[in-house]
């Protein structure tokens, strides 16, 4: 930047591959303002693992839709189906409908993760693309950070997308993707970083996507009984509960202060015990390291139906998937037995 040396070529690749900056920046006159944009969301200095995650979403979500028009398909009439000005128990039985989902559909399941495995794959049997991963690509050093972005949302009505960040907890992983189902049927892209989906400064947008969501994890009528069963102070109470419910006390402290349970004080010495609790439990989510799980099964599917009929070339399937001839077959077998 000086001027007094000159790096080579090499070196100067070198620099640009352990750092991920792109290698035509460096003869840049004056580094350029990077941008990371959803649509219409503009994030704020987003992190280059951000910015090269989104980009392949991008690419993964476009080949899909054109996957998808070439194979005779419609668009998908979910997609902005709901009005955030419709009611909250409509909008809940709207994607309950869409899922098959019954009420009490959680307690077939005893931990977040099975559930999330259910969800997922019924929203994927809905034609959404759900995609989830720690790292960007296949690099282990490039971790994601939970605290810059839990999940976001490409909205597409022929290949609508759900990127989850496995590097958050269960729980947390199970609320951002019905969070982001709803965005969806909205017909709204989204990219969420709220920590404890219980902050009160957000869009009414956010505001109607997280109660919706509650309420498919915590019905309000089940709640209520459920609360008039237990004794005992109310973090007692909600501590009790979550093993009832497939959630986090986050959720089922929001609901407290919804259903008129508790107050805003209380609201918010509960808020603030909960968060030391969950720092001090553990530093981030479990990182699920099988391949197959990062990708969305029916996008792999149409990946190697395409590359086995010519339609896409075989190199083009290896970026995308960050694999070789080998470890994309490998991917394929995986996908298969899920």
């Amino acid at each position: 930047m000086s001027g007094e040396k000159s790096p080579t070529v090499n070196q100067i690749k070198d620099v640009s591959k352990k750092i991920n900056i792109p290698f035509g920046y460096f003869f840049l006159a004056k580094p350029p303002v990077e941008e990371c944009k959803i649509n219409s969301i503009a994030l704020k200095n987003p992190s280059r693992n951000l910015i090269d995650t989104v980009d392949n979403m991008v690419t993964v979500q476009e080949w899909m839709a054109e996957y998808n028009k070439n194979n005779g398909l419609s668009e998908y009439a979910f997609v902005g189906s709901i009005e955030i000005s419709d009611s909250i128990s409509c909008a809940t039985n709207k994607i309950r409908q869409e899922l098959e989902l019954s009420t009490e559909w959680f307690d077939q399941y005893k931990t977040a993760e099975k559930a999330y495995r259910y969800l997922r794959n019924s929203i994927t049997n809905l034609g959404i693309l759900v995609m989830m991963n720690g790292v960007v690509g296949n690099n282990n050093r490039r971790t994601l950070s939970v605290e810059e972005f839990r999940a976001f949302t490409l909205v597409n009505p022929y290949a609508p997308l759900i990127f989850i960040n496995s590097k958050d907890t269960d729980n947390g992983k199970l609320f951002s993707l019905l969070h982001e189902l709803i965005h969806i049927f909205i017909g709204v892209d989204n990219f969420y970083n709220d920590t404890y989906g219980t902050s009160q400064i957000v869009s009414k947008e956010e505001q109607f996507c997280n109660a919706v969501a509650a309420e498919i994890l915590v019905p309000d009528s089940i709640f209520s009984e459920e609360w008039s069963k237990h004794s005992g102070n109310n973090e007692h109470r909600i501590t009790k509960l979550s093993k009832k419910f497939i959630c986090s006390c986050f959720v089922l402290l929001r609901k407290a202060l919804d259903n008129g349970k508790i107050n805003q004080n209380e609201f918010e010495r509960l808020l603030n015990l909960f968060q030391k609790q969950q720092n001090k439990a553990s530093g981030g989510g479990n990182f699920d390291r099988t391949l197959a799980t990062k990708w969305d099964k029916r996008f792999i599917q149409a990946l190697y139906t395409s590359a086995q009929s010519g339609r896409t070339l075989y190199r083009d399937v290896y970026r995308m998937t960050n694999t070789t001839g080998s470890t994309f077959q490998k991917l394929v077998d995986m996908v298969r037995n899920i």
